[in-house]
Parts: structure tokens; C-alpha cells; sequence
């Protein structure tokens, strides 16, 4: 782990006021070193603090903004270190400074055996692009950073290493419930994804899921609780993984576990539903409510 492996900044003058931004990490290609291929998926950062200056102070905190713990790398996608921010840019004019504003990232490279198909002092360089976006998904701001990894020589028998790997369909990355009938809000309303979630382990495993912000909340400042929506996975055939419903909750929650799947994937439906006669949808104002949903996945 690099403890202060780079920080991102934000400045600005005057009146400043953005709500639900994000900040994404995408890795521009492969990791590579002549001939060998650094696993994108075992390079992860996570949010150590923010610091800043704005009128009225203080800048948010990382609790406040809604930031998932830990973030993995993909080639060539996008990863959210804030995937919409529970607090908003905010600075007045009357303010004796600028407006800045700080966060500080960790780089975790998970190790295990893995590491041993390298010849020593292999290196490697990790290109990411942080960009940051508006509610309406207009860049803000962007910029490259290049990570350096190096295998230094190795000794003694690795333990062997547990290999586990979650995925979520395209599909699915961005579920949507609607209501659009009278009988919406009577009968209630239910998406289901077919086998949207991807699991591979070579050892027992469990997934949980929480939500990162604590309700669902509109552009506008509007919210609904949390547990007025449930999820539920259901084992595609041959999947002989055990499921347990949910309603929403900022608590990790265990939503299905298993043995091993023989370093196979195996897969899951995803539905998401809300009860019927749901008063506190009825008395929603009409707008597009949104949280971010982490789904992780561990040793049992």
C-alpha cells in the first residue's frame, strides 16, 4: 500500500454551488512490461481525507460526500471514486479566499502468488485519467496520473491465494425502477436484470450489499428512504448458491452465499422491487431519485 499515493484538487472563485458530482479513475490500457500483464483488477485506491478551503467551511468530509471504501481498476472503464456526491461544491462570493478543495487517495496492490510469475524488478506503469463531472455529466476537469509498480525479488512459498471476482452486467450498472400507471403506485413495481451478477471464487464465498449514500435523493433536494426499495438475487441454473431478500440499507447486508464455483463463473438475476400501496411513494414529488449501490464479495 502506497498511504499517500496522489491527491486530488479542486479550485474555484466567487459563487460556486455543484451538487451530485462524481469523480471517476480509468485506466488508459493495458499494464504491461514487455512481455507480461499486470492484473488491472488487483490495483485498488481508497479515500483517506479531504481538506480544503470554502465559505461557509467546512469543506465536506468523506462520510459526507458518499465515497465506496475501495475502488478496483478496469481496463478502459471507468470507476467511480465518487459516484454522486452527497455534498455539493458550495462557496459564496463573500468568501476571504478561494475556494479549494483536497482529497487524498491511497493505492492498495493486492498481493498473493500471483506475484511470483514475474522475474524480479519487473516494472510496471499504471496510467490513470481522473476526470470530474457535473449532475449533468459535463466534464469539470481532468488529468493523467502514471503510477510506477515494481516486483522486487521474491522469496519463501506464497500462501495460496483465494480468487474471488464480481461482476455486474452493463445492463445492470445502472437499475432503474419506474412508476408511470396508477396501478404503479397500487400493484407497486419490479426490474429484473437475468444473470447480472457474475460470481468466480475458488473458495467459499458470500456477497453483500449496501447503499454508499444514506437515502435516495433528487437533483432537486427531494429524498426517500432507503428500505422503500428491496433487491434480490436468484441463482441461474446450475448456480447452487443460497439467496436472502433485502430492503436497502446503508449496512452491509448478506444477499447470497456459496461454495466454491471451481474458479467458474456462475451467475445471478437481479431484481429490485418496491411494495405495494407504498404511501411514501405516493406523496413523492415527481423526480428522479438516485443512491449507489456496492455489492461485495468475500470469504465466508
Amino acid at each position: 500500500m502506497s498511504q499517500n499515493a496522489f491527491t486530488v484538487r479542486f479550485d474555484g472563485n466567487g459563487n460556486i454551488y455543484e451538487p451530485k458530482w462524481r469523480l471517476s479513475a480509468q485506466l488508459k490500457g493495458s499494464i504491461t512490461s514487455g512481455a507480461y500483464t499486470f492484473p488491472a483488477d488487483k490495483v485498488s485506491f481508497q479515500p483517506v481525507f479531504t481538506t480544503g478551503n470554502a465559505n461557509p467551511g467546512p469543506v465536506p468530509t468523506i462520510q459526507q460526500i458518499g465515497m465506496p471504501a475501495s475502488v478496483f481498476l478496469q481496463t478502459n472503464t471507468e470507476k467511480y471514486l465518487v459516484p454522486g456526491s452527497n455534498a455539493p461544491f458550495y462557496n459564496s462570493s463573500n468568501s476571504n479566499g478561494p475556494f479549494y478543495m483536497e482529497m487524498g487517495f491511497s493505492m492498495t496492490v493486492a498481493g498473493g502468488a500471483y506475484l511470483g510469475n514475474y522475474p524480479a524488478w519487473t516494472e510496471f506503469t499504471v496510467p490513470v485519467e481522473m476526470a470530474a463531472y457535473d449532475q449533468y455529466n459535463n466534464l469539470i476537469g481532468k488529468s493523467v496520473i502514471y503510477f510506477r509498480l515494481q516486483i522486487a525479488q521474491l522469496s519463501g512459498t506464497p500462501p495460496n491465494a483465494t480468487e474471488m471476482s464480481l461482476k455486474l452486467a452493463s445492463n445492470a450498472v445502472n437499475g432503474t425502477l419506474e412508476f408511470k400507471t396508477m396501478q404503479d403506485y397500487t400493484n407497486g413495481v419490479s426490474v429484473s436484470y437475468p444473470s447480472a451478477l457474475i460470481v468466480k471464487s475458488n473458495t467459499n464465498y458470500q456477497v453483500k450489499v449496501k447503499s454508499i449514500q444514506s437515502q435516495f435523493t433528487s437533483a432537486a433536494g427531494s429524498t426517500l428512504p432507503l428500505d422503500a426499495v428491496q433487491m434480490a438475487l436468484n441463482p441461474v441454473s446450475g448456480n447452487t448458491g443460497t439467496v436472502f431478500p433485502i430492503s436497502l440499507s446503508t449496512s452491509s447486508q448478506l444477499v447470497a452465499k456459496g461454495g466454491t464455483t471451481q474458479s467458474a463463473n456462475v451467475y445471478y438475476d437481479i431484481k429490485y422491487s418496491t411494495s405495494a400501496n407504498d404511501n411514501r411513494f405516493v406523496q413523492a414529488k415527481m423526480e428522479d431519485y438516485v443512491t449507489t449501490i456496492q455489492y461485495e464479495i468475500m470469504p465466508q
